[in-house]
């Protein structure tokens, strides 16, 4: 992406993800300030059995958008494609990328007594719910239950995969595979996370930690939990962070994890375990309806007592919940070590 047409894209993308994360007047100017390419190219693969699969990159942008209606504090951000090349058209829908995620967005103030204090606010679709934007532990990213990225409920996992001229990513001229094959086996996915920036209240924090990852698409389940992060082994993994948390000694944002407070003064309830209150809660219920049945049926003198779990609840299936990541065999390990 080092042609003038792939730096104007990201301009133009990057200013669009911007909406979302302020007040955008529509004057303003983005400044690029790195940008990253890191590629996989499949030369051991033999050993996975995916020799149609010729690449796989993920390019990284780091930047900073302006805003005329606030010129001292500019919102910080970074943004990341993936894209892979299979040897055939027809090959593309062998592979899915699936990103996995961890972090929080919050908001933080500093008090007239001198202490920060740290909230969050922001929430995101998460698997057909909304949950609170603070999960401390490995997710899968998606909107839906289907773990492929930009995968959708009415047009599967493949539709939204986008195509462009050789070398370009313009807005412009992307085409959707669901809607036209592309002649060149290249299609990528995009995304740009929250944003960081200073405002009237406070500042708003982000940060995000991911993990993508591209698999054959039969190894990925079309149904999932969210914290199901090892159904099968990957092909290949990029990390990257988005991370610009506010330091109000320097006044300046830290973009590092070190300067990440610990999640339980961010958020005391993380989505896993408001999970599990309710996970207790209905279990505490059904043991009570159990416990007055047997009470009910409890003979008047001297016989035995019919002990059985009503049929209501016998055939109930309760949604478990479980964020633990521990190793399982054969189950991929090693990516999810931190």
């Amino acid at each position: 992406m080092k042609t003038p047409i792939g730096i104007a894209f990201v301009l133009l993308v990057v200013v669009s993800a911007a909406v979302c994360f302020a007040d955008y007047t529509g004057k303003g100017h983005v400044h690029t300030l790195s940008r990253t390419e890191r590629a996989f190219l499949n030369h051991n693969c033999r050993a996975t059995a995916t020799c149609d699969l010729k690449r796989f990159s993920l390019t990284v942008s780091e930047y900073e958008v302006w805003f005329a209606d606030d010129p001292a504090h500019p919102t910080y951000g970074k943004g990341a494609i993936a894209e892979y090349e299979t040897d055939s058209v027809a090959a593309l829908e062998k592979y899915a990328i699936v990103q996995f995620t961890k972090g929080c967005v919050f908001h933080s103030a500093k008090g007239p007594d001198g202490r920060i204090r740290r909230r969050v606010d922001d929430t995101v679709v998460s698997f057909g719910e909304e949950i609170p934007f603070c999960v401390p532990r490995w997710v899968i990213d998606s909107q839906d239950t289907d773990p492929a990225y930009n995968s959708d409920p009415r047009y599967g996992r493949f539709h939204l995969l986008r195509w462009n001229r050789p070398g370009s990513y313009e807005q412009r001229t992307q085409k959707y595979y669901g809607a036209e094959k592309p002649k060149i086996p290249v299609v990528y996915v995009a995304d740009y996370p929250a944003g960081a920036f200073v405002g009237g209240t406070g500042v708003r924090n982000v940060a995000l930690e991911f993990k993508t990852c591209i698999y054959k698409a039969g190894e990925v389940p079309s149904t999932a939990r969210r914290d199901d992060v090892r159904f099968a082994v990957p092909v290949a993994c990029f990390d990257w962070e988005n991370v610009y948390v506010y330091d109000f000694a320097s006044g300046t944002f830290r973009t590092d994890l070190a300067g990440v407070p610990p999640w339980e003064t961010l958020y005391p309830r993380p989505v896993e375990q408001i999970h599990l209150l309710a996970l207790l809660a209905t279990l505490f219920i059904a043991l009570a309806v159990v416990s007055s049945r047997l009470l009910i049926r409890l003979p008047a003198a001297g016989g035995g007592c019919e002990a059985g779990v009503p049929a209501s609840l016998a055939g109930r299936r309760r949604r478990r919940v479980r964020f633990s990541v521990a190793a399982q065999p054969g189950r991929a390990p090693g990516i999810f070590s931190r």
